[in-house]
């Protein structure tokens, strides 16, 4: 496959390094190339949007559907040995202190996921924020559903 110059720039420009393999020979056999496993810059990771991890009602623990967006993620902060901070959030269904207590035990759950499956605990920091910073309404059941959330950014 022929990669044009400048699409080899601008991911260059956009953080990834070390992705490529050359040949004067376009087309031949490949068994004499290296490949280097992408890294991405603190920047480009720092700018990645990550999914919310959703939970149900008076749940913490990560659910079972969410869990390969997670090792996708670990797999990132293992590659280029980078930083992730978790925060916790719940819907406003309940007394505030527990609903504070709730979000930061849904973040740390995401955290010793991540701890799982290899990541370094001194590179995850989590925050809760309780009810407070909802994302949507609290007025419906899809609402709620979607303030009941783990969000995750890569830092720099």
């Amino acid at each position: 496959m022929r990669v044009h110059r400048n699409t080899i720039l601008a991911l260059i420009l956009a953080g990834v390094t070390g992705l490529f393999a050359f040949s004067a020979n376009p087309g031949r056999s490949i068994k004499n190339k290296t490949y280097y496993p992408a890294k991405l810059s603190s920047t480009a990771l720092a700018a990645m949007k990550l999914k919310n991890i959703e939970f149900g009602f008076d749940k913490e623990g990560v659910p079972e559907n969410r869990t390969s967006e997670l090792d996708k993620v670990a797999k990132l902060m293992i590659d280029n040995n980078a930083s992730i901070k978790i925060s916790g959030y719940a819907d406003n269904v309940g007394a505030y202190v527990y609903n504070w207590k709730l979000s930061e035990r849904r973040a740390k759950a995401v955290k010793a996921y991540l701890v799982s499956k290899g990541c370094d605990s001194t590179r995850i920091a989590t925050t809760e924020f309780g009810e407070t910073h909802p994302i949507a309404s609290n007025k419906t059941a899809e609402g709620r559903q979607k303030n009941r959330r783990a969000e995750m950014k890569f830092a720099l």
